[in-house]
């Protein structure tokens, strides 16, 4: 294939395809010294006030911090599978798209090391209150006997710290793995790393899937742990699935309104994206119903525990709230052809996604500490604006520092100039 050479001002020369737009190429400093600076210090300033927050008020500071850290992590895993799903499928039309979600998955590194308070949140007794049931003395209640026996095997603390450095060694491998390859193949070309990148995908997928279901469950659905769901970790990480193909549109948009991406990565492409949206809206609505239908015609007491502390006072308005935010107003925004085609209405569909999964977030997570109706906390705005600057500080650096697009991909020709199939 023949080639072009396209200025870099972050590194050397980079060599495209010919008639490849020159707008793939890095982000320069100068394009994003503005908006960097704005978004280094709102991630300070929250930081700060995290701090702060962790010495007047820990209870709430552990709280808000995880509802924070499940917010952007969820959106990184997400981000994680639809780069595996890629490459399992053999997708041809998403090869531009590629990047944007590799770099999303930049975040996972980072948010690994900010699990520690966490950790601590849950040995100290401040979020999890199972640590002190699992370690202490075994309960005198009968009832309880054989639940402490369960649990106190199953969270045993290196057992517990065992799956939880499984958990994120799993997700790093992928997620580094599947940039470097992407990244070699930048300057290598050719099909021989595509090969190997579909040939791991599927094992990617399976232990993405077993991993983050995992994780919910140990870290999320513990916070009641007597109360259980095997429904509970799909309802997980289908959230981050459309939470991250939210996260993606609005990060392409605003790169195609800077000048970026133009012809590469066009309203075709977000229309098929949009599709996923649209889709995965609707499956998150049956996950959700199948969980609520189940424990409530099941009325055993350890599941529906789960739903009647979410009764109380004004939780019980959020709570129904929730699918109509959540569902039907996305639903119909999304379902007609032209506003998966518009710009605005797009962004909009995806803003409102995300806000509401960190309004389903704040939901599973605030009531196991404010039982008796909502108390909203300056932290609970602190921490998800926080851990949001750490997750678009990470993928900005990969667009700093690398082409926007998977420049010498075998099948970009595929992705350049392509179009939906008309209705």
């Amino acid at each position: 294939m023949s080639t072009v050479s396209a200025t870099n001002s972050n590194g050397p020369p980079l060599s495209y395809p010919e008639g490849l737009p020159d707008n793939v190429a890095p982000l320069t400093i100068d394009a994003l010294a503005s908006g960097a600076r704005l978004l280094f210090a709102v991630t300070l300033a929250t930081g700060a006030l995290l701090v702060l927050g962790l010495l007047v008020n820990p209870p709430q500071f552990y709280h808000s911090y995880l509802f924070g850290y499940v917010f952007a992590l969820d959106m990184a895993l997400g981000a994680l599978f639809w780069v595996l799903i890629h490459h399992v499928a053999d997708a041809g039309w998403s090869v531009g798209l590629r990047r944007v979600y590799e770099n999303i998955t930049r975040a996972i590194g980072p948010l690994a090391l900010l699990f520690l308070p966490v950790l601590i949140g849950t040995f100290s007794g401040n979020l999890h209150a199972w640590y002190a049931f699992v370690h202490g003395p075994e309960p005198d209640e009968e009832h309880l006997h054989h639940l402490w026996h369960v649990k106190h095997l199953y969270f045993h603390t290196p057992f517990f710290l065992a799956r939880l450095a499984v958990y994120f060694g799993v997700w790093i491998a992928y997620a580094t793995a599947m940039r470097r390859w992407s990244l070699t193949q930048d300057a290598v070309g050719g099909a021989a790393l595509t090969r190997t990148m579909q040939w791991w995908a599927p094992s990617g997928v399976v232990l993405l899937g077993v991993t983050s279901t995992f994780f919910a469950v140990d870290i999320l659905m513990s916070l009641q742990y007597s109360w259980f769901s095997t429904i509970y970790g799909v309802y997980f990480w289908v959230g981050g699935l459309r939470g991250s193909l939210s996260m993606g549109v609005l990060l392409v948009l605003g790169l195609r309104a800077a000048g970026y991406l133009r012809q590469t990565i066009t309203m075709e492409h977000l229309h098929d994206v949009a599709k996923l949206m649209f889709g995965f809206t609707v499956f998150w609505a049956y996950i959700a119903f199948a969980q609520y239908f189940l424990i409530w015609y099941g009325n055993v007491p350890e599941e529906t525990q789960f739903y009647l502390l979410r009764r109380n006072g004004a939780w019980y308005t959020l709570s129904l709230l929730l699918p109509i935010l959540s569902f039907i107003v996305p639903f119909f925004v999304l379902l007609p052809r032209a506003h998966k085609r518009h710009p605005k209405w797009l962004a909009f569909a995806a803003a409102w996604i995300l806000a509401m999964h960190a309004y389903e977030l704040y939901w599973q997570i605030l009531p196991v500490l404010h039982k008796d109706t909502v108390r909203v906390h300056w932290l609970d705005f602190a921490a998800p604006v926080f851990f949001l600057g750490v997750l678009l500080g990470s993928t900005f650096w990969g667009f700093v520092r690398y082409p926007l697009i998977p420049i010498r991909d075998a099948r970009l020709n595929e992705t350049i100039g392509y179009e939906n199939e008309t209705p």
